[in-house]
C-alpha cells in the first residue's frame, strides 16, 4: 500500500511536468549585447633615471630638507621623556610636511609621478647620508627647520 502511495504521488508530479511545457529562459536585453569594455587604469611612467635632478629649485630643496630633518630626528628605539617624545615628533612632523610640499611641487610641475614619491625621497635620504658623512650640508639644519616651520600647518 506504502509502495502504490508513492508512485501515485511520483506519477501525478511526473504529469503534472509533462504539461506545463518547456521551461521558457529568459534574458535580460542588456545582457545580450557585446560586453562593456572594461576601463584601463592611467599609464603611469617610469621612475625618474635621476631623482635628484626633477623638478624646480625650490622643490628639491624641501625634499633635501625633508631628508635631512628626519635624518637629525631619527626613531629611537629606547623610550624618552615626554617632553623629549614630544620635540623628536615634531621634529618629524615637520620634516614629513615639507617633503610632503616639495612632492607635491614635483607632481603640480608634472616633473614627477605621485607614485615615485618614495623612489625620489630614498635619492634624497641617500645625498643626505652622503652630505652629512662628508660634513658639506647643502642646506644647514636650522635653515631647513625655518623652511619647514613656515609652512601652513594642517587642522
Amino acid at each position: 500500500m506504502f509502495a502504490r502511495t508513492i508512485l501515485a504521488a511520483l506519477g501525478a508530479i511526473g504529469a503534472a511536468c509533462a504539461c506545463s511545457g518547456p521551461a521558457v529562459e529568459s534574458h535580460d536585453a542588456a545582457l545580450t549585447g557585446p560586453a562593456p569594455e572594461v576601463p584601463q587604469p592611467p599609464v603611469i611612467p617610469p621612475p625618474p633615471a635621476d631623482p635628484l635632478a626633477v623638478g624646480s629649485q625650490e622643490a628639491r630643496d624641501d625634499l633635501y630638507c625633508s631628508a635631512l630633518i628626519y635624518a637629525e630626528n631619527p626613531d629611537v628605539s629606547d623610550a624618552l621623556a615626554p617632553v623629549e617624545e614630544a620635540l623628536l615628533r615634531k621634529a618629524q612632523m615637520l620634516g614629513f610636511l615639507i617633503g610632503e610640499a616639495g612632492i607635491n611641487k614635483l607632481v603640480s610641475e608634472k616633473a614627477a609621478h605621485a607614485t615615485h614619491a618614495r623612489v625620489i625621497s630614498d635619492a634624497y635620504a641617500e645625498q643626505v647620508e652622503k652630505d652629512t658623512k662628508a660634513k658639506k650640508l647643502r642646506i644647514s639644519l636650522d635653515d631647513c627647520n625655518a623652511r619647514a616651520a613656515a609652512l601652513p600647518m594642517p587642522e
